[in-house]
């Protein structure tokens, strides 16, 4: 009995030392298939199509690999490289191909053998490096094969310099002005997503963990927002055009309305809108025009400040099929435009209103907004103008949600409660709108609205410049019984036209 005993432990050690030197093997010929096919922090794929061989045979290694007598170093530093190597191995097989998102199942879906098991680069991700080693520096290293991801290093990890090279990349991601930078007209910085989706990997907090490695640290005061990830494929053949592009676009990110501004903030927001209608009782059209300015500062990051101006025009008792627009002349008068039965159109306009508005965002994790502004009329601009002297209390709660990068909807209840001196109170029903956005790039979306689910909309939005916005909206009201009623009445042919325009900027630059 203690022969064998003694025998099995000569054979253990010469076998351990023989097998740690297959595994440096592995760790040789990885860094020469990183130093040959990664340039500048991209992958060579298409020169790796045309010479499968090396990777092939690292592939085979990472199949059949013996990893009960490694080390946890040993084993992190494996499995970090047979991540890395096994997404290049899934991009070849499907390559050429824009990003690996186009390849059904690319990292919950198709299996991949790693020592002895087969799993998806999700749950090998996730239960054998994430929470086997509980390393949030692990996130650094590990590159999903997309431009958004932390940059892949030209050279394998290595156990006996793992504790050094997590610290590097860590570091060099962090302080990478591509992946984590400051928004060009607000004080917040933005950080890559994969700070939101491992966010309880970060302790305590993620803007702790960041200032540990940034050299310029993220004051407490500035706010943190994720920028959109791309998941264009991180490959070297892309041309320097295309990574200007994307570059310049970074700066970019859609306007949400819904929301507060960023702390010292100031915007300027103009919305003007055509409202016209078709009366069938004496064969005429009735159009009013709103513009309504708005100038806001963000006080805090969720509590704005704001005081708007309501200009006004209407043309009512015109032509059946006369223009809308004809409401832009903005003039006073009444005249005769029917003579067989005496219609006379009248005209009037004003800069009719004016008051405060304050918005607030009452939770941090829940986007809702809730906005309270109260308007005076003003009956002398011009001189005699007394067309609306109706106070009007407004309160408008929105609710936002981001359910990806590419779309996102929000919900605006707004009370618009008229109040008129000397007469008694009527309740105004509240507006219901819903909003429904496509972000079909940084700069462009379309959207689709509908009010009360009797006004339907389609609209369009685009960036200029990453401060100044433009936007054109067309509705359209759809009779439906009781629902009408309450809004439009009896009028036909309901439908508005309507263009803003919005720039803001950070005053602190």
């Amino acid at each position: 009995m203690l022969f064998r005993i003694i025998i099995t432990t000569i054979l253990f050690s010469f076998l351990v030392p023989s097998y740690c030197q297959v595994l440096d093997s592995f760790f040789v010929k990885a860094d020469e298939f990183y130093f040959k096919n990664v340039l500048n922090n991209k992958i060579r794929y298409k020169h790796i199509k045309e010479n499968p061989e090396l990777l092939n045979k690292l592939i085979e290694f990472i199949a059949s690999a013996k990893i009960d007598s490694l080390s946890p170093t040993q084993l992190k530093a494996f499995y970090i490289n047979a991540y890395n190597l096994l997404v290049i191995k899934n991009v070849i097989d499907h390559y050429p191909l824009n990003s690996p998102l186009d390849v059904a199942g690319f990292f919950d879906g198709i299996r991949h053998q790693i020592a002895g098991k087969k799993t998806t680069l999700n749950n090998f991700e996730k239960k054998e490096l994430l929470q086997q080693f509980n390393d949030p520096r692990l996130h650094f290293v590990l590159v999903c094969g997309a431009l958004g991801c932390p940059p892949i290093a030209n050279y394998v990890y290595r156990p006996e310099n793992l504790e050094k090279q997590l610290m590097d990349r860590t570091s060099a991601a962090i302080n990478n002005p591509n992946f984590i930078y400051p928004d060009v007209n607000s004080n917040k910085i933005y950080i890559s997503k994969i700070f939101d989706w491992y966010r309880s990997d970060f302790k305590p907090d993620v803007k702790t963990f960041i200032n540990e490695y940034k050299k310029e640290g993220i004051p407490k005061d500035i706010h943190l927002s994720y920028y959109n990830y791309d998941w264009k494929l991180n490959d070297v053949t892309m041309n320097v055009d295309t990574l200007t592009k994307i570059n310049s676009s970074s700066v970019f990110a859609p306007i949400i309305v819904a929301a507060t501004m960023p702390k010292h903030t100031f915007e300027v927001n103009l919305f003007n809108s055509i409202f016209t209608a078709n009366y069938q009782y004496n064969n005429s059209r009735s159009t009013y025009f709103t513009g309504l300015f708005q100038f806001s500062y963000g006080l805090t990051g969720d509590f704005d400040i704001g005081v708007d101006f309501l200009l006004k025009s209407y043309r009512a008792n015109d032509l059946y099929n006369s223009s809308p627009f004809r409401v832009l002349e903005f003039k006073r008068a009444t005249e005769l435009v029917r003579t067989n039965d005496s219609l006379y159109v009248t005209s009037d306009f004003g800069l009719s209103h004016v008051g405060p508005r304050i918005r607030w965002a009452p939770f941090r994790k829940v986007s809702i907004t809730l906005e309270q502004g109260l308007f005076f009329p003003i009956p002398t601009i011009p001189s005699g103008n007394n067309f609306d002297k109706a106070y009007y209390w407004v309160t408008q709660l929105y609710f936002n949600h981001e359910f990806n990068n590419k779309f996102g909807a929000f919900v605006a209840l707004t009370f618009w409660q008229p109040i008129v001196p000397n007469e008694k109170f009527k309740f105004q029903v509240p507006y219901l709108k819903l909003f429904f956005s496509w972000y079909t790039t940084k700069r462009f979306s379309l959207y689709a609205t509908t009010t009360s689910f009797t006004e339907w909309g389609v609209g369009a939005r685009y960036l200029i410049t990453p401060q100044f916005e433009i936007q054109a909206l067309y509705t359209y009201y759809i009779p439906i019984p009781e629902l009408t009623d309450l809004y439009v009445g009896n009028a036909l042919n309901v439908m508005t036209f309507n263009l803003g325009i919005r720039y803001r900027i950070n005053t602190n630059r």
